[in-house]
């Protein structure tokens, strides 16, 4: 079994930056998929004030392991994304403003920044502003994101995937960062987006480590400073 005192350590660093950057409010959750058919995860309270021994550990059912915590109501939106998705690691569900305004008018997150390269295979909207509490609704919203790294929620929110917690951090910036220009830019006219070409030399140089690591670093000690 995984030592989880660095994961928790990590996990808990991406909250607090997330918090730091105003995107994340008194809900929301963050989760990793751990060996053994197990999630570690962050309880039922501000993700931003989660402290090491907040953690709760669970299995593929929901179920507490681990940790005196209570589960957050909406486990079944982690767990059937689990099940439907081997390819992702951790999973951010929260509530920006952006992300919400978008989603009402039934907008996805378009490509009008370097800073949304990583979402020009779209952003789909699951199209119900219903709490992801019970397993049918999970797997509704498995199928809504499909194969793509985000999925927004109707009034609700957004939930982002990714194979690791530096790569959920980034998307989780960057996705309202787009949303936010998005919204600037539509007060102004016609706006354009990023072909795909254009997106995908920008996720080439974005993906190295360099790019990945400056991006971090900076937020890493705004927060940390």
């Amino acid at each position: 079994m995984e030592n989880l005192q660095p994961l928790k350590e990590k996990i808990l660093l991406v909250c607090k930056i997330l918090d730091r950057q105003g995107l994340l409010d008194g809900f929301g959750h963050v989760t990793m998929r751990l060996s053994e058919n197990r999630i570690l995860s962050t309880p039922k309270m501000p993700p931003g004030k989660v402290s090491m021994r907040d953690f709760i550990v669970l299995n593929m059912k929901g179920e507490k392991l681990e940790g005196s915590g209570e589960p957050n109501g909406e486990v079944p939106m982690h767990t059937s994304i689990y099940k439907a998705r081997p390819d992702v690691k951790c999973i951010l569900h929260y509530h920006p403003d952006e992300i919400i305004a978008l989603s009402i008018a039934g907008q996805e997150v378009k490509v009008v920044a370097n800073c949304g390269a990583f979402f020009y295979r779209g952003t789909p909207i699951f199209d119900s502003s219903a709490l992801i509490r019970t397993e049918a609704l999970g797997d509704q919203l498995a199928r809504a994101l499909g194969d793509r790294n985000v999925v927004l929620l109707r009034g609700h929110g957004a939930t982002v995937v990714a194979d690791d917690l530096d790569e959920l951090l980034r998307l989780g910036i960057s996705l309202v960062k787009t949303a936010r220009i998005q919204i600037m830019a539509s007060s102004l006219g016609t706006y354009r987006t990023h072909s795909e070409a254009e997106c995908k030399a920008v996720v080439d140089v974005e993906s190295g480590e360099r790019g990945r690591r400056r991006f971090l670093d900076y937020f890493i000690s705004e927060t940390l400073g």
